[in-house]
């Protein structure tokens, strides 16, 4: 989607948008499995861009990647990927892990819930007649009365 959004900026010739939208999309497409990305952004520098815009190119490119390289989603995917050997990285989907503990506390009735726990009022109010206070087994009591 952002390839085509890009695509139709800059026949607008909106070049900074384009090259902005190009900029906000590589954050998702890891170089290795996105290759039509980074090419399609590649060859939009060289014919409407700079030395610097290029150079900028690359440095984001080699960043993603570097981010690619040491998320444990991606990692997870490469390994699964590998054993089961059928499947390509880009089409192993990596369950979160609230939704994996989610479904592991529900199943498939949906998330569980703890239900609340009802204590005992305590005994002790204070002077205006208030709701019951509770009570603290650490607390210090320190007297009303001065010493002189």
């Amino acid at each position: 989607m952002c390839l085509r959004f890009a695509a139709l900026e800059r026949k607008l010739g909106e070049i900074d948008r384009a090259r902005a939208i190009y900029a906000h999309a590589s954050q998702f497409c890891d170089p290795r499995l996105n290759p039509q990305f980074w090419s399609e952004w590649n060859s939009f520098e060289i014919e409407t861009g700079s030395e610097d815009t290029f150079r900028e190119m690359l440095r984001i490119k080699r960043s993603v990647q570097a981010q690619f390289n040491t998320e444990a989603s991606y990692l997870a995917a490469q390994t699964m990927a590998a054993r089961q050997g059928t499947r390509k990285a880009e089409e192993v989907e990596v369950e979160d892990a609230m939704a994996a503990a989610d479904k592991q506390a529900g199943g498939d009735k949906g998330p569980a819930f703890i239900a609340a726990k009802k204590t005992a009022p305590s005994q002790e109010a204070d002077a205006a007649g208030a709701s019951p206070r509770p009570t603290n087994v650490d607390e210090i009591h320190i007297s009303d009365e001065e010493d002189l």
